[in-house]
């Protein structure tokens, strides 16, 4: 039995999701685990979505209302979106949830017992279900809880499925927040695992699959992960700056690998003949 004393807080960012968001809260509001509360933070939507959780009545949703962004950037704003909620959120285990996914009815409740379990877990990260509403396809189990690793960047698991010790993300929320005039393509989950990887050595992969996530066919989140276009690589080239400022930031030294060159040179040849 899972201890009911551990509070766990499920932070959704939300933004013009208004035609999964119902999906996303609904999901975290069926739950087997009772003892949790959902901060939703909703960043100026104007599709809907606010109006629908300003209709919301449950004790269990707390509601953040951005009243401006803080950034033409949507990792800026997203970063800005987990630390505003994390602020106002009390629980011991937190889940991170974008407003276009979804968590499967036991997701709580394994991976507050996971973490009851291994006492000095700082992070954990479950397996995406790719989830086509647009297409009529099935959906799509892809392991990759074995993918902690720089040299398949940007294949990490994706934000939905990422859940860590209250301490730890306070901690990297700090680490990881460097002016908001830089790294406008670096996202959360980027971010936190490149910290992840170098800094926490109490980490552990679940090859559960408990995250419904969400692929837009028409926008942006397949067409900008094709190694084919110029966008592919400056996100690539963004990383390894990231991970430079990182290492200065903690007083490690950097050492640059073959990637880091043979990014900025294709980097350059997109930038040179486009």
């Amino acid at each position: 039995m899972v201890q009911k004393n551990i509070l766990a807080s499920i932070l959704i960012n939300n933004y013009n999701n208004k035609l999964f968001f119902k999906k996303c809260l609904k999901s975290s509001l069926n739950q087997s685990y009772k003892n949790l509360e959902i901060i939703v933070f909703d960043d100026v939507s104007n599709d809907g979505a606010e109006k629908y959780l300003k209709s919301i009545k449950n004790k269990k949703v707390k509601k953040i209302f951005n009243k401006k962004k803080i950034s033409e950037s949507g990792a800026i704003n997203q970063f800005n979106a987990i630390q505003k909620s994390f602020l106002k959120s009390k629980g011991e285990i937190i889940f991170l949830l974008d407003g276009d996914d979804a968590f499967l009815e036991n997701k709580v409740e394994y991976f507050v017992n996971f973490f009851k379990t291994n006492k000095n877990l700082e992070f954990t990260q479950d397996n995406p279900i790719y989830y086509y509403p647009e297409k009529k396809l099935k959906e799509k189990k892809v392991l990759r809880s074995k993918m902690l690793t720089l040299h398949t960047w940007p294949y990490f698991n994706p934000t939905s499925t990422m859940i860590f010790r209250r301490n730890f993300l306070k901690k990297l929320l700090n680490e990881i927040n460097f002016s908001k005039n830089k790294f406008f393509k670096m996202y959360f989950d980027a971010r936190a695992f490149i910290y992840i990887y170098f800094f926490s050595k109490n980490y552990a992969s679940s090859e559960k699959y408990l995250t419904l996530y969400t692929q837009n066919i028409k926008g942006d989140t397949i067409k900008n992960y094709n190694s084919k276009n110029s966008f592919w690589w400056e996100r690539r080239k963004e990383y390894h700056y990231f991970v430079k400022n990182l290492f200065s930031k903690k007083k490690k030294k950097h050492i640059k690998l073959f990637d880091y060159y043979f990014t900025f040179l294709v980097s350059w040849i997109y930038q040179k003949f486009n």
